[in-house]
């Protein structure tokens, strides 16, 4: 049996989908580690709770080891967010990673090969009013592949592991597991918060997020604010008509789905606005988004997850902070970058009753 597959995750909440994925991949491997979102998500969201709960749920349904993806790279586009989880990974000895997809492997493979990320963006350059997912819709159709499979949330995830190991974990194995329709998605779970979702997840998860949960415009004022105040340049995936567009909705709206339906365009989508929103409040510039990782917060683990730890510690190419606390004693860059990432922690915190990040340890179980 291999070590451990690594699952590049958000658990935004952890739902029965992820139990099914961590079940079928615990046939094939010793551990699951999950790389897990913090405050902020790709979607370029608040989390709907603070990630020790959220990696304290996933670890009492199945998961063994819980390390955050910290921002910014848990709010990037789904290529960087991918290759930030990937990179994450092989620092700390990933072999394999598992995730979940629509479609079989195979197929997900070609699509990928048929609208890689050059392609669509030349695409783009020729063909004006154009999106980057219509872009890449175009090109699967182009080459007689179903243009709507890299559409499919879960795929387009696919597609980026599939790549970004092939780069920065050569010789890592992919392992996809297809996903179950009838388990309910993430969007719909949320959608159903804060009341009617004590079905949709498991015992486990509701009963350790209820109480905790954080509403998703809850920062909404907070964002906008600065957006309103202040001029905003070099801002992560956003180009000057970009940034115009959203600051022009941003001055006239008081919330950010408003935003979003004002600034939408045949170019830009919700949610690329949403994360220009987030990072430009932060200040991510491309240089920051494409930095490597450089450290790895323990926010979850049982016996296996530590067995993980101590087995392989000496072979991470990055610090593990176990105490959140005790950063300081990580060194450079990763004092830096965890001082970054704490930046969007805290500001979190303002829609998180009694959550401090410094605060908080680790759940064991």
């Amino acid at each position: 049996m291999n070590d451990a597959v690594f699952v590049i995750s958000e658990f935004n909440p952890f739902h029965f989908g992820h139990e099914y994925l961590i079940s079928k991949l615990r046939e094939r491997f010793g551990a699951v580690v999950c790389l897990m979102s913090g405050a902020f998500v790709q979607r370029g969201s608040a989390a709907c709770a603070n990630k020790y709960l959220r990696a304290k749920a996933a670890v009492m349904c199945g998961a063994d080891l819980v390390i955050e993806l910290p921002f910014p790279y848990s709010c990037l586009s789904a290529a960087d967010f991918a290759r930030a989880g990937v990179r994450l990974g092989a620092s700390l000895c990933a072999r394999a990673f598992g995730f979940g997809a629509e479609s079989p492997l195979e197929e997900i493979k070609k699509a990928s090969s048929a609208a890689d990320d050059a392609s669509a963006r030349a695409l783009i350059a020729r063909e004006k009013n154009l999106s980057y997912p219509k872009a890449v819709s175009k090109l699967l159709a182009s080459a007689g592949l179903d243009p709507e499979l890299l559409a499919k949330p879960n795929n387009i995830l696919a597609s980026e592991y599939l790549r970004a190991a092939a780069e920065l974990a050569p010789g890592a194995e992919c392992v996809a597991v297809e996903r179950k329709m009838t388990f309910d998605p993430s969007s719909a779970i949320r959608a159903a918060m804060p009341d009617g979702w004590e079905k949709l997840v498991p015992r486990a998860v509701y009963e350790t997020l209820k109480s905790s949960l954080v509403p998703e415009d809850a920062l909404d004022a907070v964002i906008l604010a600065r957006w309103r105040m202040e001029e905003t340049a070099g801002v992560y995936g956003a180009d000057e008509g970009t940034l115009r567009r959203v600051k022009t909705a941003a001055a006239s709206n008081a919330a950010v789905n408003e935003v979003c339906e004002k600034a939408v365009s045949a170019t830009l989508t919700s949610a690329r606005i949403r994360r220009t929103l987030i990072n430009g409040f932060f200040g991510v510039t491309p240089e920051r988004a494409r930095k490597a990782p450089s450290y790895a917060l323990l926010l979850a683990a049982n016996e296996r997850g530590r067995a993980y730890l101590t087995k392989n510690k000496k072979s991470f190419s990055v610090p593990v902070i176990t105490k959140p606390a005790d950063y300081t004693s990580a060194g450079d860059p990763a004092v830096t970058d965890f001082e970054f990432a704490l930046r969007a922690e805290n500001v979190y915190a303002l829609a998180c009753a009694g959550y401090s990040p410094l605060a908080s340890t680790p759940f064991q179980l």
